[in-house]
């Protein structure tokens, strides 16, 4: 089948033949001023993934996969491949096809409708509506979209643009002044702090965490990157973690948790009068936990696991991240990590003798540190 003879089935479902005058000229306004690249090699690579009744939105890709596949070759390529994706994302967020003649009222005046679409539908918080939304609009700095590459691009598409039903409603410096908006809700002159904010981020003068950009100006403004905390030795603190640790993983934290107060395996268990089973199954369920609540359904969770390394599961520790053995014991998606005392180093040094003990029977050891741990650790 020739391209020429090739159908495209429009948005309304209408099938029309394909306008390669309408694809080149496409391509050509994304290479437009940018060195070494070429239309026709685009054009001609895409051809090849056309198929009768390809929808629209199916060509955008083939253009886009074409472009990007050449970047390696030559980087200005990724530019190009930017500005296709980016003109898909106009045409999402507008809800129309880009007019050139008034692609900048289109811009700033979708910035203003899908804010208030967005608090209508619960993804951002309704006193965002309290800014003046036309000062706001006005103070888009449009062309600063074109510094943007095709990895930033793609990036900000697939993980941090709000959407609705799949429809994506932000453009990138919608973005980054709904970021910048919800940072500066409880200033006193907040739309002067919003666009102060709002143009370092345009500019990529600075950048704040992920969870910042995901949750800033949302109805769950959760803004910061790591928890850190500890467990407590019981059945009810070991579970009361793991919740609390699922909800912060939930709204994009990272999470890092220190273990070595839980007893280690065969400690007795006085409730009960039986024997533990160790740290190492708790992990694996904190392992799991991670897998199951990842970060808003944006990325996956992240978590560390600390010890001390006195702990008498330390050994038992040291192969959780290993491709062999019982696989129940055993954590792939988690980071490790072991607190390291000036004590141990020092056996190490001397290739002396390190004695590990049991967090129930010696509480004091991660309790204290320094010259007070020492003490401790020669007496235990």
């Amino acid at each position: 089948m020739t391209p020429t003879s090739i159908r495209v089935k429009k948005r309304n479902g209408r099938l029309q033949k394909i306008d390669l005058d309408k694809v080149n000229k496409c391509v050509e306004r994304a290479c437009s001023g940018l060195d070494g690249v070429s239309v026709s090699e685009v054009v001609l690579d895409a051809s090849l993934q056309l198929y009768d009744k390809i929808t629209t939105v199916e060509i955008d890709k083939a253009l886009i996969l074409s472009t990007r596949s050449k970047i390696e070759k030559e980087p200005n390529y990724s530019q190009v491949a930017a500005r296709m994706l980016l003109n898909n994302l106009y045409k999402e967020v507008f809800g129309e096809t880009v007019d050139s003649d008034t692609f900048e009222f289109q811009y700033r005046k979708s910035f203003i409708q899908n804010i208030k679409k967005l608090v209508k539908a619960g993804r951002i918080h309704k006193s965002l509506l309290d800014y003046d939304l036309k000062a706001l609009s006005d103070s888009l700095i449009l062309e600063n979209d074109r510094s943007l590459r095709y990895l930033g691009a793609q990036t900000l598409y697939d993980r941090y643009f709000i959407h609705i039903d799949g429809d994506r409603m932000e453009t990138p410096q919608s973005f980054w002044m709904r970021v910048a908006m919800g940072l500066c809700l409880g200033e006193e002159e907040k739309e002067q702090k919003a666009l102060e904010i709002y143009k370092m981020l345009s500019e990529f003068r600075y950048c704040p965490s992920t969870p910042t950009l995901f949750n800033s100006g949302t109805c769950r403004s959760q803004l910061s990157s790591c928890y850190l905390s500890t467990v407590e030795d019981s059945i009810d603190g070991i579970f009361g973690t793991i919740h609390g640790q699922a909800r912060l993983s939930k709204y994009a934290g990272g999470l890092g948790v220190d273990w070595t107060p839980v007893r280690s395996s065969g400690s007795y268990i006085q409730g009960t009068n039986g024997k533990s089973s160790g740290l190492i199954p708790w992990l694996k369920i904190f392992n799991d936990t991670l897998v199951g609540v990842n970060q808003g359904g944006k990325r996956k969770g992240a978590g560390c696991a600390y010890l001390e390394v006195w702990h008498l599961d330390v050994e038992d520790f040291l192969d959780l991240r290993k491709n062999t053995g019982d696989d129940r014991r055993r954590c792939h998606d988690m980071n490790t990590a072991l607190w390291v005392c000036d004590d141990f180093m020092e056996a190490a040094l001397k290739d002396i003798d390190w004695y590990l003990f049991d967090p129930s029977e010696c509480p004091e050891l991660h309790e204290t540190y320094g010259k007070e741990f020492s003490k401790h650790y020669q007496r235990y």
